[in-house]
Order: C-alpha cells, then sequence, then structure tokens
C-alpha cells in the first residue's frame, strides 16, 4: 500500500517504520516545511497533523481521491 503521512512529528515517524516494516512505502511525509507534491500517488493517507491544519490535510487528500 502506498501511503501519505499528513502530520510526520513522532507518532508519523512511528507509523513510517512500522508501514515500513510491513512492506509498505511511504509516498509522502508532509510536515510544515513542504508541499503535497507526491499525495496523488498514495493509497491512503494517514493524518497526524495539527487540528489547525487537519480540514486542510484531509480536503485536500479527498479532492486528490485519497481517502483518510
Amino acid at each position: 500500500m502506498k501511503i501519505a503521512l499528513l502530520g510526520y512529528g513522532k507518532m508519523g515517524k512511528v507509523i513510517e517504520r512500522i508501514a515500513l516494516e510491513r512492506g509498505h512505502e511511504i509516498v509522502l511525509k508532509k510536515d510544515e516545511s513542504n508541499t503535497y507534491d507526491g499525495l496523488e500517488n498514495a493509497d491512503v493517507a494517514i493524518d497526524f497533523s495539527v487540528p489547525m491544519v487537519a480540514v486542510e490535510n484531509i480536503s485536500t487528500a479527498f479532492n486528490n481521491n485519497i481517502f483518510t
């Protein structure tokens, strides 16, 4: 599965490690310093962001037909 991590703090890093151990691919690690580039390649997005950007992250994922 191709995964986009929206929010790449402590929890995002833990999920990345577990996903990679299970053979999944991380196509985006989104934090405040980068864009959504790569989101269109994801099968699923997992949001671990802060409340101020969560709605934007979820809306952007839905607009790209990626479900969170």
